[in-house]
C-alpha cells in the first residue's frame, strides 16, 4: 500500500513542476514571503562563498525558469516535522548547443505553514559541466 505523501512533500514536488513549466507566478505562491535558497559551495564564476538569493526573487526566478526542457529525476525525498530533503538530477540543455548537463544535487527544504521558508542547495558545481551522460549518472545510483 502506498503512503499518502504530506503536505510538505506535495508543494515541494509542485513548485518542482512550477520550475520546469516555467511557471514563476505558481512557485511564489509556494514561497514563504521571507524565502531564501543558499548554494552550499563556492560559485564557479565568482568566487563568492554561498551565494544566495538577493531580495528580488521573482527576477531571480525569472533567470531559473525560462530554461526550456528542464527535468527532474527525484532519486529520493525525506522529511521530518518541517523539512524536506530531496535528492535528484537536474537534467537541462544549453540554449545555444543544446548539450544536456545532468547534475545530482540535494534539496534541503525548511518549510513553514506549508510553504518553502528557507532553502539549501548541495551540489558540485564542477560536476555540473561534465556533460555527463545518463549512464554515467547511474553509476551512482547503483
Amino acid at each position: 500500500m502506498k503512503k499518502e505523501r504530506s503536505k510538505n512533500i506535495k508543494t515541494v514536488l509542485k513548485i518542482l513542476k512550477d520550475e520546469t513549466a516555467g511557471d514563476v507566478r505558481a512557485a511564489l505562491r509556494k514561497m514563504d514571503k521571507n524565502y531564501s535558497m543558499t548554494w552550499m559551495h563556492k560559485a564557479p564564476k565568482s568566487g563568492e562563498l554561498f551565494p544566495a538569493t538577493k531580495k528580488s526573487i521573482k527576477e531571480e526566478l525569472k533567470d531559473v525558469y525560462h530554461i526550456k526542457g528542464k527535468k527532474y529525476d527525484i532519486k529520493n525525498i525525506a522529511e521530518s516535522k518541517n523539512v524536506v530533503m530531496v535528492e535528484l538530477v537536474e537534467s537541462y540543455p544549453d540554449p545555444k548547443t543544446k548539450q544536456v548537463y545532468r547534475t545530482p544535487l540535494v534539496l534541503v527544504l525548511e518549510m513553514k505553514n506549508g510553504k518553502i521558508k528557507t532553502g539549501r542547495h548541495y551540489c558540485d558545481p564542477r560536476v555540473s559541466y561534465l556533460e555527463l551522460t545518463n549512464k554515467e549518472i547511474n553509476k551512482a545510483f547503483k
